[in-house]
């Protein structure tokens, strides 16, 4: 982990030509970078309009907004300080490269602002976890999701189901305290046993939702499969709006997959369109497509099963919810039209819009539209399935008081897990990893 006690810096805004790019400072040296700078520390939490020197203060680079935020009271708990420049590469390349020159001032690596706040108690596991999803966020649903992370939210309902496990585990270790004393444990236990039953339930009945919760963070995933030269590439094209795969009368022109990330209504879904499938073909570089086809099937959350005059639907070999289309509608309708569930034309757009409902319903239907899902990481659910093992285990009959006891404890510290307060050390590199500069 970089030395928590450098002053770090980065451009916190995007790279490029802007309007306004905003410099992120944080550390022991915030309050120098600004008085060197500007001259002056302005306001606490408070904009103000100041001009920006370089080279030691001796030439003018901008007029720009500053603010200043002392720690504690700060995103990442320290002294921090923004500046708001015009958005000039040149400007930024020139300050960046003055904060550098101060004693004890050093870029900033990815995440760091994130994995300071964390350090100083101002965000926990959790909250990272949501902000890594906001910044990544491109539908409304996905942003929901995320603010319920961000926001503690879903870390209160994690903290609740620790208390609940304290509380119990409390009770059981009064059952071992005082066994001399009559009636402890007949009034104890029957408590310990609801709080454990009623958490296993409570656990349960997320998990079984934490596949809503993937879909909504990671997208539903949805396949486009049948014979060659159905027109599955033009499909693609018509269902994205716009040209992003390669269309050819030439059978077998597709060889790899390619995908496009559409916000169908809110809900985040990526379509694949692939190789065509058929049992047998010379070419080497087409059969590793059919293979990736196949690859892309097996996980696949929607399948568009696509026919046309040229060859009826093919079987895909798995059992995700299948929509049949058939193309090519302006040349000749299905002889199966029992079958289709849609005729659609690529070319002329007949029925795309159809399509595109359809398709958007079985997607929320898998996603959901209510409530932001608890869990959403596999971590998560590992941390939760972990903790109920242990839940489940403290019920068995005539398990010993002791060891009921110590299975709430390994279940209350599997559920700190959750929020970073138990063992998540060698967790972080690897999360944070996956942040901007500037976060």
């Amino acid at each position: 982990m970089p030395d928590s006690l450098d002053t770090i810096y980065a451009l916190s805004s995007g790279s490029g030509k802007a309007g306004v790019a905003i410099v992120r400072v944080s550390g022991p040296e915030a309050a120098t970078a600004l008085r060197n700078s500007c001259g002056r520390l302005p306001k606490p939490r408070a904009a103000e309009r100041v001009s920006v020197y370089v080279s030691q203060g001796s030439v003018k680079l901008d007029e720009a907004i500053a603010l200043w935020f002392p720690g504690p009271a700060s995103f990442t708990g320290e002294d921090v300080a923004e500046f708001h420049l015009h958005g000039s590469v040149g400007i930024v390349r020139m300050f960046l490269s003055e904060l550098g020159s101060l004693p004890g001032c050093r870029p900033a690596e990815p995440g760091e602002f994130t994995r300071r706040a964390l350090s100083k108690g101002k965000l926990d596991l959790v909250a990272v976890e949501g902000l890594n999803d906001m910044l990544a966020a491109e539908t409304a649903t996905q942003v929901q999701q995320a603010l319920f992370h961000v926001d503690g939210r879903a870390s209160d309902i994690f903290q609740q189901w620790r208390d609940e496990l304290i509380e119990a585990g409390a009770l059981a270790e009064a059952c071992i305290d005082f066994t001399d004393e009559e009636g402890v444990a007949d009034e104890a236990l029957p408590k310990v046993r609801d709080s454990v039953a009623r958490l296993i339930d409570t656990m349960t009945e997320n998990l079984d939702d934490s596949e809503r919760g993937h879909l909504n963070r990671a997208g539903v995933r949805v396949v486009l499969a049948g014979s060659p030269n159905v027109g599955k590439s033009s499909l693609l094209n018509a269902i994205a709006a716009r040209d992003v795969a390669i269309v050819s009368s030439e059978a077998g022109t597709t060889r790899d997959v390619v995908e496009v990330s559409l916000d169908l209504d809110g809900t985040s879904i990526i379509i694949s369109d692939t190789a065509g499938l058929r049992e047998r073909t010379d070419s080497h570089v087409e059969q590793l497509g059919i293979e990736r086809t196949h690859q892309r099937l097996s996980y696949a959350d929607i399948v568009i099963s696509v026919a046309s005059p040229e060859a009826d639907w093919q079987n895909t070999g798995v059992d995700s919810p299948t929509l049949r289309i058939w193309n090519k509608a302006d040349i000749s309708k299905s002889d199966h039209p029992a079958v289709a569930d849609l005729q659609v034309s690529a070319l002329t757009g007949e029925g795309i819009s159809d399509l595109l409902d359809t398709l958007s319903g079985m997607a929320a239907e898998l996603a959901g539209s209510g409530e932001p899902a608890l869990l959403v990481r596999e971590r998560q659910v590992q941390a939760v399935k972990s903790a109920l093992a242990h839940l489940e285990s403290a019920l068995k009959p005539g398990l010993p008081i002791e060891l009921v006891a110590e299975e709430l404890r390994r279940a209350s510290r599997n559920v700190g897990r959750l929020t970073g307060e138990v063992g998540t050390e060698d967790l972080l590199d690897s999360i944070f990893s996956k942040f901007c500069i500037g976060k």
